[in-house]
Order: C-alpha cells, then sequence, then structure tokens
C-alpha cells in the first residue's frame, strides 16, 4: 500500500547567499513509496520515480519530467537497451561491464546475484532543513558469483526548481579496483526520442559550443540538450562541479545519450592526455559531485547557466 512519507518541504524563492532564508509559499517536495520504486513529487505534480526493484540490472530513474509534465527521458530504446532512463555505471571495472555488457542488454532479470548486476540494497528519503529532499541510494556492483567489486552510495538532493544534486562515491570492496581509461559512462541519461539531435533536438555547452562533433570529449562546466517534447520545447542539462578530482568529459552524441564521466581522459580527448586509470585499495573510496536539470525551453529559457550558478554555490 503507497506510504506517504511526510516530506511536504516548502521552498520559494531562495537567495544564493543564505539557502536558508526561503519564501514560505514554494512548491511542496513529496515522495510516495511502493514497492521497488520511490516517486517523486514537486507541487502536487509527478516529477521522477527512482526504480530498484530486485528485477533489475539496475537502479533508473524513469520518468523524468520537465515543468508541464514532459518526459525528457526514455527507458531500453531498441538500439541501446542498457541505456534506462538515468543511471549511473561504467565499462573496464576489474574486467568488469558495468556499462553495457550483454546482462545488462536484459529488460528483466530473476534476482540471482550476477556479474555486471547494480543491484539495490537499500533507498530512502529525508528532508532538508534547508526545503531540498535527499534520496539516498546504496547499490552492490556485482562481480563473480554476486560478490561486490564496488558499493555504490548515491544520494541524490532534489530542490523544487528541479535540480537534481548527484552525490556518488564508489567503495572498493574486499579486492582492490581498477577503473580504466572508457568512454562508456558515468551518470547517463538517455533523452526522449523527439529531443536527440537527429530529430531537431539542440546540444550546447557553456562556451556556446553546439552540436555532438563539438560537445564530445570537452570539459564544460554544464552542457544542455533540448527539443520538443509534447510539442513543446523542453531540455535536460548536467553539470559539473568545481571541486571534482578534475574536471569531467562530456559522452553527449546526436542519436540521445547523454553522460558525464570523470574517467576517460585518453579516449575523450583522442590521444592528446595520457590514460589516467583510478586504483581504490579495499575499503577505499572515491567521489564526485554533479547537477542534472530538466527545464522548459531551450539552455537560454531554461536559465541552464543560472541553475549551474546556483548548483555551484548551493553544494560549497
Amino acid at each position: 500500500m503507497p506510504r506517504l512519507l511526510g516530506l511536504a518541504v516548502l521552498l520559494g524563492v531562495c537567495l544564493l547567499a543564505d539557502m536558508n532564508r526561503c519564501e514560505a509559499d514554494g512548491p511542496a517536495v513529496t515522495v510516495v513509496e511502493v514497492p521497488g520504486q520511490l516517486g517523486v513529487r514537486i507541487g502536487g505534480e509527478p516529477f521522477a520515480v527512482f526504480n530498484v526493484g530486485p528485477g533489475l540490472v539496475k537502479p533508473y530513474v524513469f520518468p523524468l519530467r520537465a515543468p508541464g509534465g514532459h518526459v525528457v527521458n526514455t527507458v531500453a530504446p531498441f538500439d541501446h537497451k542498457h541505456h534506462k532512463g538515468v543511471w549511473v555505471g561504467v565499462e573496464h571495472v576489474n574486467g568488469v561491464n558495468f556499462w553495457g555488457g550483454k546482462y545488462q542488454q536484459q529488460d528483466a532479470v530473476d534476482t540471482t546475484p550476477n556479474a555486471e548486476r547494480i543491484a539495490n540494497k537499500s533507498i530512502s528519503a529525508t528532508p532538508n532543513a534547508n526545503g531540498s529532499l535527499t534520496v539516498k541510494m546504496v547499490n552492490d556492483w556485482q562481480g563473480e558469483a554476486g560478490k561486490p567489486v564496488v558499493i555504490e552510495t548515491t544520494d541524490v538532493t532534489i530542490f523544487p526548481n528541479r535540480l537534481m544534486v548527484y552525490d556518488i562515491h564508489l567503495t572498493a570492496g574486499a579486492d582492490p579496483v581498477t577503473f580504466q581509461d572508457t568512454k562508456e559512462g558515468f551518470l547517463a541519461i538517455r533523452v526522449a526520442p523527439t529531443m536527440n539531435g537527429k530529430t531537431g533536438g539542440v546540444i550546447v555547452n557553456a562556451a556556446g559550443d553546439m552540436g555532438e562533433e563539438n560537445c564530445w570529449g570537452k570539459t564544460s562546466p554544464w552542457v544542455d540538450y533540448s527539443g520538443p517534447v509534447d510539442g513543446k520545447t523542453a531540455g535536460v542539462a548536467l553539470f559539473d562541479h568545481p571541486g571534482n578530482v578534475r574536471p569531467s568529459r562530456y559522452h553527449v552524441r546526436a542519436y540521445g545519450l547523454f553522460a558525464i564521466s570523470p574517467f576517460g581522459e585518453k579516449v575523450y580527448s583522442k590521444g592528446q592526455s595520457a590514460e589516467v586509470p583510478l586504483t581504490l585499495p579495499p575499503g577505499q573510496s572515491f567521489g564526485v559531485k554533479y547537477g542534472l536539470f530538466p527545464h522548459a525551453g531551450d539552455a537560454v529559457g531554461g536559465k541552464v547557466a543560472e541553475a549551474h550558478a546556483q548548483f555551484v554555490e548551493w553544494t560549497k
């Protein structure tokens, strides 16, 4: 039976200098939890659903909605079935493919532990004093016989302007873990089919570079992907954080894949930079922080640059 978690959180116009000073008449952020799903509403309207059930190859967010209820992502498209909503994953981790391996191509699986599976162990939601709401997930990245290669702890803090802050920590299991150079990762979204760059969508970064050919593999404070949805223009932006270990790069494609990754220095730079593999001793962690921002309109109309400035200020 649905369980409404008393998470009506009010947030209006917040001053960048003081997130605790908020108007009391802003939209409410609420959640409803059922087995295998946690749904988020903003102002009483559906916003996002976290899917974490035992029959999944990995947790993912779908649907994700821009203002007006327009869904800006898709799940398991015919050309890349491992692209599921919004997800976290990466290729080449101790020889295990947590991105697009054969197991990851499936729509539904049994509950048996399996190599390549990212299994959710827990999910919960907590309101914050500043008016945001944090969804906490713990996921096991399973190797052979289901042994955790990596333990992922991801906190997703959601603000009523639809900004989602992903604070992702990866911890090595009982053995050392190495993340190799790869373009296949890391925090990713597959945009709605009508939004993609082959059907009228627009890709643009903070420097004003446009299109896959000018944005793929580059570093940038943000990249935005917008296009038509239900007869309206809607978009989603990914934000890098200046406090991350190195500037991240964007795996953004005209067919609809949109991702940001701290891995892949050599492949993203087309050999101009050396590989920078990351090895963690047992129990040691590595963390990154990213923003994801669904919005109405294009990058200008959706005030993406302003939202990125808020992301940086709110996450100091």
